[in-house]
């Protein structure tokens, strides 16, 4: 090969390199998130927000992939939560869950394109406790959208631990969802999130007396590192991207 068919080549490469990198840098998050009640070891509800675009203003690829990251020392307590059997919750909706099944809900925007125009939806979300698998906690995801496109799905996140500063994390995988004939498949623009169950409640039968037994659910560590509680949410794009946004929640005042 000649030194300039080398150079070509060289200079090929190069732009698919810089287009490619450019397609990596496509999506952008932004994610918040918090305790309420936030105290040092008390039961709370973790709840956040995440926000996803692009540098070019056009629609988010589609997530195929969800890694929620919580700081070290965050803790859950499932005594006395019930379970919700993933085949009814397909079936016949959140309806079909035990009530001390509910771990959260949450909700947020949806879009697809058709016709180069975008149109976005509004969706909601239900997070049940469901039966273990392999050892690892299960989180039921009932997502729930209506119009112009009729979605309702289950997905399951597990609950697994994170190299430190982290903790406890959750991860999901997130099929590729259909939308309207010659539309793309669905992308997410928005979400917000709340899981926990401080205010919850059971009786048990202790020594033959019914016993009110508050729930715990997810707890907040007991110690507080300098400069807060650190956070990371990772998202996977069905063009093969990803992203990562961090954080930190302030520790409580004293």
């Amino acid at each position: 090969m000649s030194k300039a068919r080398v150079l070509i080549a060289v200079a090929v490469a190069c732009v698919c390199l810089i287009a490619a990198a450019a397609a990596w840098a496509a999506e952008t998050l932004t994610v918040t998130a918090g305790f309420s009640p936030d105290k040092l070891g008390a039961p709370t509800n973790v709840h956040g927000t995440a926000k996803i675009g692009t540098t070019t203003g056009g629609l988010p690829s589609p997530i195929t992939k969800v890694t929620l990251m919580g700081p070290a020392g965050l803790g859950v307590d499932v005594n006395g939560v019930g379970t919700c059997n993933p085949a009814r919750l397909q079936a016949e909706g959140p309806e079909a869950c035990p009530k001390d099944s509910k771990a959260g809900f949450g909700g947020g925007e949806g879009a697809l394109e058709l016709a180069k125009q975008v149109i976005e939806e509004e969706y909601t979300l239900n997070l049940f406790r469901g039966p273990n698998e392999n050892g690892h906690i299960v989180v039921l995801v009932y997502v729930n959208a209506v119009t112009p496109v009729s979605i309702q799905l289950v997905f399951k996140a597990q609950v697994v631990n994170e190299p430190k500063p982290y903790g406890m994390g959750f991860s999901l995988e997130v099929p590729l969802i259909p939308t309207l004939p010659e539309a793309s498949d669905a992308s997410v623009l928005s979400s917000y999130l709340t899981i926990g169950a401080p205010n919850a409640a059971f009786e048990e039968l202790v020594h033959g007396k019914r016993k009110l037994v508050h729930i715990k659910g997810i707890i907040v560590p007991k110690t507080c590192p300098h400069g807060g509680f650190p956070y990371e949410v990772q998202l996977g794009f069905a063009d093969g991207t990803t992203n990562t946004d961090k954080g930190t929640i302030p520790c409580p005042h004293k």
